[in-house]
C-alpha cells in the first residue's frame, strides 16, 4: 500500500511539474514583447556586413535624390566607367523603394529621406558598376558608397526602407540584400511595420 501511494504521488508530482513547464512555455511564447528601442536612422555598416568600396570606384558629387533608389550625381572627372563630368541619373543596383510619383506609396518619403541623409546634396560618393552599366531608360546602374565607406543599398534594405530586387545580370549582392530584407522584415523595421 505504501509503495502504491508513493507511486501515485510520484506520478502526480511529475504531472504537476510538466503542467507548470507547459504553462510557463505558453505564457513566454504569447506574452507581449517588451517595447523595442527606436530604430536608428542609419544602420551601422558593421551590422550590415557590406562589401567594401572597390579600388576602381569612381568619385561623384551628389546632386539630388529623386526617390529612395534613384539619384542625380556628377562624376568628379571623366573615367572609363563614366566618360563625362555632366550630371547623370543613377539607379542603385539590387534594391527597390516605394514610388513617390504619381501617387506617394507608403514608405516612399521615408526611403527618400533616408537616402538624402546618407547622401546629402553636395557630398562626395563613390560608384562602381557590376555587369550591365545602363538600363533601357539610360540610367546608370551602380553600387554606391558614402565617402566614409557605407554601402548605401545595404543600409537602405537593413533599415526597412528598401526591398531586395534581383535583376540579372547585376546580382552579385542579391544574397546579402535578401538576408538584410528578411532581418528587417522579422524585426518590423521601416516599411515592414509602417506599411502593413
Amino acid at each position: 500500500m505504501g509503495r502504491r501511494r508513493n507511486s501515485r504521488a510520484n506520478v502526480v508530482a511529475v504531472f504537476i511539474v510538466a503542467a507548470v513547464v507547459l504553462v510557463g512555455s505558453w505564457i513566454a511564447a504569447h506574452r507581449d514583447p517588451a517595447p523595442s528601442a527606436a530604430i536608428p536612422e542609419s544602420t551601422p555598416a558593421a551590422a550590415v556586413a557590406a562589401p567594401t568600396r572597390p579600388a576602381d570606384a569612381v568619385a561623384m558629387t551628389m546632386e539630388y535624390a529623386y526617390d529612395g533608389d534613384t539619384i542625380r550625381a556628377r562624376p568628379a572627372e571623366p573615367s572609363t566607367l563614366l566618360p563625362t563630368t555632366d550630371a547623370v541619373r543613377v539607379r542603385i543596383i539590387g534594391i527597390d523603394t516605394p514610388e513617390g510619383t504619381p501617387t506617394v506609396e507608403c514608405g516612399a518619403d521615408e526611403a527618400r529621406a533616408h537616402l538624402a541623409r546618407l547622401l546629402p546634396e553636395g557630398v562626395r560618393l563613390w560608384a562602381a558598376v557590376e555587369q550591365e552599366p545602363q538600363d533601357r531608360y539610360g540610367r546608370w546602374l551602380l553600387h554606391l558608397w558614402t565617402d566614409d565607406g557605407r554601402f548605401v543599398a545595404g543600409e537602405l534594405v537593413a533599415a526597412g526602407d528598401a526591398v531586395a530586387l534581383r535583376v540579372p545580370p547585376n546580382v552579385a549582392h542579391a544574397p546579402l540584400f535578401s538576408a538584410l530584407q528578411a532581418d528587417a522584415e522579422a524585426a518590423g523595421r521601416g516599411q515592414w511595420s509602417a506599411c502593413r
